[in-house]
């Protein structure tokens, strides 16, 4: 029965623990060598899908498709966007999200997304935000240890169980006791010795800024030609009916941060034959300052001297290509001041045209989506140092005060350890039944005396520790019985009965049963009285309970008569 019962327990014990493996490998997070991300949901940029404080579960896949949600970080902006892709561009993803009309700038490469979504939460973020609070964490931490203690504490009364426990021993409370604590100093030391590696400072984030760039062009028209007499952005151009090209660029840059704005630009016309590698620049203007986050800037250039230029490559060099550009290229240069840090950026966005004899025709850049559009994520090194942080679940304590809760936590969790070995140590030295209990708890079962089955022989061992040996080596457990204050402890296997007894009275040993006769013999050697004309058993029966001194003397002596093992 007894192995029966260990290797139920063993069973339970090895999937209790497959479960926990399961589980770790299925929900471990990245940071500690997992591959799941938690997420909360900081925006409304993928609404009406997902909400401000929605709990998102990112895992890391080998490959992902359009439709996908996923987290990716923006190297540009330093931060983490949860967005849906949209588009795959060679190497990169383009995303965009659910509730924006615009594409982000920033395409991420497979390495830089964070996971695509695998479980969603509504609103669970909101608590973890809730928690981020310390006074919140510590109440719901302490609410959770009194559950915990009062599930451990508080044991269901067992009907007809009317022992008291000595010295104010509970059974299992300094087992829980132990556990908790020890657990709490492991735990709090780690948390010590990583809050002591990381620094307490560090520099700045990254401060963030994007620039803007808007092109259009026009051109007179022939109304037999075009819709109208002007040729707008979009629209070919042909040398034969114009060779006045009028070229609009916008620039703006935005960033909440930035402070005197200022810089200097200058417009150039590259023309260029990309198999070959020639190129030839011309300015269209000089180069000129500006102040403020924004400028405009207009100019011509005259596409038949493009044309002429191209003719003579061919003339003069013999060159038989037909695949020649046009790139029309704001060369920006930026500064700016941002909480004490200078910032100094340029910006070179492009309007290309692909060109033969005939006609000029617009063309979209690698990497754009809209060829009179771009836009660039820029982010400046902050030299600033700000107190150092540590991102759980999107609370962001400072190290300062880890190292603070973390030493506290320890010098509490020792605190406890130390006082619950002075219990443990003072219920020891008054409770041998409690010292027994620390010791081989998991071995002891209560029962009662109808149900300990009788044996043919009887053994009695010298200490606890030699019945407890026993028992682990029979693979069983020991059986615990008190019965007026003494105390038994029995191993049964192969029909014998291995015994350890004690007693709680001031005499702290039990002896051994003696027969009845025995009993009569030592009350007649002391003539404490004179036995009547009666058998053994009547007689024993007199004895007990008709002399109060001889009833005191051989109780402890006796008490086992009662058990029948």
């Amino acid at each position: 029965m007894g192995t029966t019962r260990l290797s139920t327990t063993l069973i339970t014990n090895l999937i209790l623990a497959a479960s926990l493996v399961a589980v770790w490998i299925a929900f471990a997070p990245a940071r500690l060598g997992g591959r799941v991300a938690y997420v909360i949901v900081n925006g409304i940029s993928m609404e009406p899908h997902y909400h401000l404080g929605d709990l998102t579960i990112m895992r890391k896949a080998a490959t992902y498709q359009v439709g996908d949600v996923v987290t990716y970080r923006d190297a540009e902006m330093n931060a983490y966007v949860i967005h849906r892709i949209i588009g795959i561009d060679q190497d990169h993803y383009v995303l965009q999200g659910d509730n924006n009309s615009w594409i982000d700038a920033y395409r991420p490469t497979n390495e830089e997304i964070i996971g695509k979504l695998w479980i969603f939460i509504p609103r669970l973020g909101k608590i973890f935000k809730w928690l981020r609070s310390p006074l919140n964490l510590a109440l719901t931490m302490g609410l959770l240890g009194a559950v915990l203690m009062t599930g451990v504490l508080v044991k269901p009364s067992q009907r007809g169980k009317r022992k008291r426990h000595q010295q104010g021993y509970v059974p299992g409370s300094f087992e829980a006791g132990l556990y908790m604590f020890g657990s709490l100093a492991l735990v709090f030391l780690a948390l010590s010795i990583f809050a002591f590696i990381k620094p307490l400072t560090r520099s700045g984030e990254n401060l963030s800024y994007q620039q803007e760039s808007h092109f259009s062009y026009s051109a007179t028209g022939t109304p037999v030609i075009y819709d109208t007499e002007v040729v707008r952005s979009g629209e070919p151009v042909f040398p034969q009916l114009t060779c006045l090209l009028n070229i609009d660029f916008t620039y703006m840059v935005t960033g909440d941060q930035l402070q005197n704005v200022a810089g200097n630009y200058q417009l150039i016309a590259r023309v260029l034959e990309e198999q070959s590698g020639w190129q030839r620049t011309i300015s269209m203007n000089e180069r000129t300052a500006f102040n403020g986050k924004s400028f405009s800037v207009a100019s011509n250039l005259d596409i038949c001297e493009i044309i002429s230029l191209v003719s003579t490559l061919k003339q003069e060099t013999g060159l038989r290509a037909n695949n020649f550009a046009l790139e029309i290229v704001p060369q920006v240069v930026l500064t700016a001041n941002a909480q004490g840090n200078q910032i100094v950026d340029s910006f070179e966005p492009k309007l290309v045209f692909r060109f033969d004899e005939v006609h000029f025709s617009l063309s979209t850049p690698d990497g754009q989506n809209d060829p009179l559009y771009l836009s660039k994520q820029s982010s400046a090194e902050n030299i600033n140092v700000e107190r150092n942080t540590l991102s759980l679940m999107g609370w962001q304590p400072r190290i300062g005060t880890i190292r603070v809760m973390a030493l506290l936590g320890l010098a509490l969790s020792l605190g406890g350890l130390v006082i619950m070995g002075f219990r443990i140590f003072g219920a020891s030295q008054h409770s041998q039944e409690a010292l027994i209990h620390l010791k081989y708890g998991g071995l002891l079962v209560n029962v009662y005396e109808r149900n300990v089955a009788p044996a043919s022989m009887l053994v009695d061992v010298t200490n606890i520790d030699e019945l407890a040996k026993l028992a682990e080596r029979q693979n069983t457990v020991i059986l615990h019985m008190v019965l007026n204050f003494v105390h038994y402890y029995m191993v049964q296997c192969n029909g014998l009965t291995y015994r350890y007894v004690f007693s709680t009275t001031r005499r702290e040993m039990a002896e051994i049963e003696s027969p009845p006769h025995e009993v009569i013999n030592y009350v007649s050697a002391e003539n404490m009285m004179t036995a009547p004309q009666m058998n053994e058993q009547e007689l024993f029966s007199y004895v007990i309970n008709n002399n109060r001194t001889t009833r005191t003397e051989v109780t402890d002596t006796v008490i086992m008569k009662k058990i029948r093992l």
